[in-house]
Formats: C-alpha cells, sequence, structure tokens
C-alpha cells in the first residue's frame, strides 16, 4: 500500500482559468467547487513547502489562470503555459526532473475527461504514484467525469478527496502544524461540493 509522503509528492494544478469560471460554466463544471479546492491545497502546499506546477491550457484562447487561485500560489509554484492536453510537455517535464526524490502527485483542476486524465496517465507510465482529488476535478457532464475516475482506476490512479490526502500528510494531530491545518479546513467549507461521483 503506497502512503503519501510530504517530502515525496507534487502539487498537479491544472488548467483551472477563465473560460470555465464565467456565469454559464460555473454551473456546468461546478468551478467554483474546483476553485476552492484549488485554493485549499495551495495553501496546504505553502504550509509544507510542496511545490505546486500550475499550467495553463493555451492561454490566449482559454484565458489565464482565475484571479483568485493566483493569490494562493507560493515562492515554490512553477508555472507555464501548454498546448498539449498532458501537463507533461517539454516544459512540464522539464520541471518535474528539478524533483528526482518525489515521485508521487496530487492533481487537481479542468477538464477530468481531457487533460487532467491525460496528464494522470502520463504520469503512470513514469512510475508515479498518482492520487487524484474527486472533489478538485470536473467536467462540461458529470458522464464524462465519472467515466474517467473508472478508467482511472483500473489504470492504478488513487481517488482521493482533499482532506484525505492532508490528514493523510499530516499522519497525527500532534504534527506542530495541524493547526494551521485546521484552520485551512474551516476557512473552506466547500458550500457546492459535488454531490457524488
Amino acid at each position: 500500500m503506497n502512503t503519501l509522503d510530504k517530502e515525496k509528492v507534487l502539487f498537479f494544478c491544472c488548467d483551472i482559468q477563465d473560460v470555465f469560471n464565467n456565469e454559464a460554466n460555473q454551473k456546468n463544471y461546478n468551478c467554483l467547487q474546483v476553485i476552492e479546492c484549488a485554493c485549499l491545497m495551495n495553501e496546504f502546499a505553502k504550509i509544507y513547502d510542496i511545490p505546486i506546477i500550475v499550467s495553463e491550457q493555451n492561454p490566449k484562447v482559454f484565458g489565464n489562470t482565475v484571479q483568485s487561485l493566483k493569490s494562493t500560489f507560493t515562492q515554490n509554484t512553477h508555472f507555464y503555459e501548454k498546448f498539449t492536453f498532458t501537463m507533461l510537455s517539454d516544459k512540464g517535464l522539464e520541471i518535474i526532473k528539478q524533483y528526482p526524490n518525489r515521485n508521487q502527485v496530487v492533481i487537481y483542476g479542468l477538464e477530468t475527461h481531457i487533460c487532467v486524465q491525460q496528464t494522470c496517465l502520463d504520469l503512470i507510465k513514469l512510475g508515479y504514484q498518482v492520487y487524484i482529488l474527486t472533489d478538485g476535478t470536473s467536467s462540461s457532464k458529470p458522464l464524462f467525469r465519472s467515466t474517467a475516475y473508472e478508467r482511472l482506476k483500473q489504470c492504478n490512479v488513487y481517488l482521493e478527496t482533499s482532506q484525505s490526502v492532508m490528514y493523510t500528510l499530516m499522519q497525527t494531530s500532534q504534527n506542530e502544524k495541524f493547526r494551521e491545518v485546521l484552520k485551512l479546513v474551516k476557512k473552506y467549507q466547500f458550500q457546492n461540493i459535488f454531490p457524488s461521483l
């Protein structure tokens, strides 16, 4: 059984851009939930100095990363544009090579069945342990999202939630930063959480 380790993990924030955050798409994608989950994970990463890798898919077409998310990026954030659907473009591969001792990835973002799925599958091919956040990924249709989860499970990607990941990484309430994390959990209440997979 693989256990997440804060010294071995990278956080991947995939394509949470302005195009998904307009009035229509907030409903179609439940984008507010995805943004809130991403903010939570980025702030958690800041507490434990976990590197964050952030991609933007063709920003001239899809816009930039949503503004509310930008304020949660840490000094240890790698930000780049891409045109491939996978985050493992040449630039993405160049970034992860900077972390040879980190072989675990927690991923959140959009869309589950396209960019997120292709990134997960490429990471598995490279030997990474991959954890996808079901409260932090979405698609335009519920069926696309749930089908992607089924496919990824078959390929040994772990389905997780943000809280499950954070508490696994902390291990104990005696962790010196537990109270900081508890404040984050209370800050992000997830009023728009997905009712199911």
